[in-house]
């Protein structure tokens, strides 16, 4: 287990170095990972290893191109600690639950967790690079890339190849089914999708008063902005730790 918590630290520490995750981003990516290699061992850091890999790499893909978005997103490249969480927390949780009631269904529960998340951030990091503006599956309307609750064709490819991944590497180290690979590949994708849905539905959007940017800032142009729609609280962190449960939990279903 030292072996395994040297890993962990090592990875957020270099995930800070190359500004992929803040210092306190990093601490919190290091007891993720300690909690996932208590329950799973080398396998669960593998899989999360190629979750915060593919991650880093397609955040900093043509990032001259992704310039606009910053302006809606709330957040920027440097995931922070409730990012971290929000898209590991479910997985660590299964690392936990794995130590204290061993069973299969978290091993599901785990690789569904990390293919939803696998799938949300390929979606998001290449889905803007899409040559078309995404539509709005509420309003049905041409939105900005980046906007919360847009699709795009490239933004689903991408999420099914990024939850096809988690499901096709993670039966294999964990000697799993090919029908299993299947079911963690549906999990994380309708995750993704439902991250999609509510946030379209009930993340807060916010309208600066003097641009007039719509977007997920509480402050924009260096003033506070006007609340158009949204549950109170409801930020992108929120959204993503929602899906990754509802991905979860279709995963975890399958083996009950």
């Amino acid at each position: 287990m030292i072996i395994y918590i040297f890993i962990s630290a090592l990875t957020g520490f270099l995930g800070y170095k190359v500004q992929a995750l803040s210092k306190k981003g990093a601490l919190a990516a290091t007891g993720v990972g300690c909690m996932i290699a208590l329950g799973f061992a080398w396998k669960g850091l593998l899989l999360l290893g190629i979750f915060f890999l593919s991650s880093t790499v397609w955040s900093k893909y043509q990032s001259e191109q992704k310039g606009g978005i910053e302006e809606i997103v709330e957040k920027g490249a440097s995931r922070d600690q409730y990012q971290v969480l929000a898209n590991g927390g479910v997985a660590a949780l299964a690392g936990v639950m794995m130590v204290i009631f061993p069973k299969e269904v978290w091993t599901f529960i785990f690789l569904s967790a990390i293919a939803t998340s696998n799938s949300d951030t390929w979606a998001s990091e290449l889905g803007v690079l899409s040559t078309r503006k995404p539509l709005h599956i509420k309003t049905l309307k041409i939105v900005p890339a980046g906007t919360s609750g847009a699709v795009s064709m490239l933004g689903v490819v991408a999420s099914f190849l990024g939850s096809a991944l988690i499901g096709v590497v993670g039966s294999f180290v964990f000697d799993l089914s090919y029908q299993a690979a299947a079911v963690v590949t549906f999990a994380g994708f309708v995750g993704c999708l439902s991250d999609t849905l509510i946030g379209a539905t009930m993340q807060e959007e916010f309208q600066c008063l003097r641009c007039g940017t719509r977007t997920e800032r509480r402050t924009h142009c260096g003033k506070q902005t006007d609340k158009l729609s949204g549950v109170k609280g409801f930020n992108n962190d929120v959204v993503n730790f929602a899906s990754s449960v509802i991905g979860a939990l279709i995963g975890g279903a399958w083996i009950l």
